[in-house]
């Protein structure tokens, strides 16, 4: 199953500057924000990443996000940069995700493995 997002840069801005802690709080996990912090320069590239590749990920679950939050989905960087899925804290191998950003744009695409 697929899933996609795209998300504009200034949007995601402007809700992290008028909402600060409540909203990285409410988007992203305490490992995220983990790193989040340690990219400062890009750093709102980062979070509008993950928000884009929380919106796919729900998709490719197929749940959309009822039933389930933005900090239950963890994406989580390893070695060479290439992003994990965590789901409630478990560890989702069957889930994969892409993330690119642009100058206006962050945008996800995941894909659940089926058995």
């Amino acid at each position: 199953m697929l899933g996609c997002d795209i998300v504009e840069l200034y949007r995601i801005k402007a809700a992290y500057v008028r909402f600060g802690q409540r909203f990285l709080d409410k988007i992203l996990s305490e490992r995220e924000q983990a790193v989040f912090h340690k990219r400062n320069k890009n750093g709102i590239n980062f979070l509008a990443g993950r928000f884009a590749a929380k919106e796919s990920v729900s998709k490719s679950l197929k749940t959309g996000m009822r039933g389930i939050g933005f900090s239950d989905i963890e994406v989580l960087p390893v070695r060479g940069g290439a992003p994990e899925v965590y789901v409630k804290g478990v560890k989702r191998p069957d889930i994969e995700v892409s993330i690119s950003h642009g100058k206006d744009y962050a945008i996800a695409v995941s894909m659940m493995r089926q058995g």
